[in-house]
C-alpha cells in the first residue's frame, strides 16, 4: 500500500511537470515566514526514507511541485 502511495504521489509531480503556467504566474512571491531569507535554491530535503540529501539548486530553471507528506 505505502508502495503505491509513493508511486502515485511520484506520478503527480512528473505529470506536474507539463503543466503551462497560467497568466500572472511566472513571477510570483510569498513570503511565508519574515526571518527566512534567500531563495529556495538554497535548501534541500531528505528523501522520504531519510538516505539522501536532494539540493534544492538543482531544479533551478524547472516547474517544481512541492507537496506536504508529513503524517501526524
Amino acid at each position: 500500500m505505502a508502495l503505491l502511495l509513493r508511486a502515485s504521489c511520484l506520478l503527480s509531480l512528473l505529470l506536474a511537470g507539463f503543466v503551462p503556467l497560467g497568466r500572472g504566474q511566472e513571477k510570483s512571491k510569498t513570503d511565508c515566514h519574515r526571518g527566512v531569507s534567500g531563495t529556495i535554491y538554497e535548501y534541500g530535503a531528505l528523501t522520504i526514507d531519510g538516505q539522501e540529501y536532494i539540493p534544492f539548486k538543482q531544479y533551478a530553471g524547472k516547474y517544481v511541485l512541492f507537496v506536504n507528506v508529513a503524517s501526524y
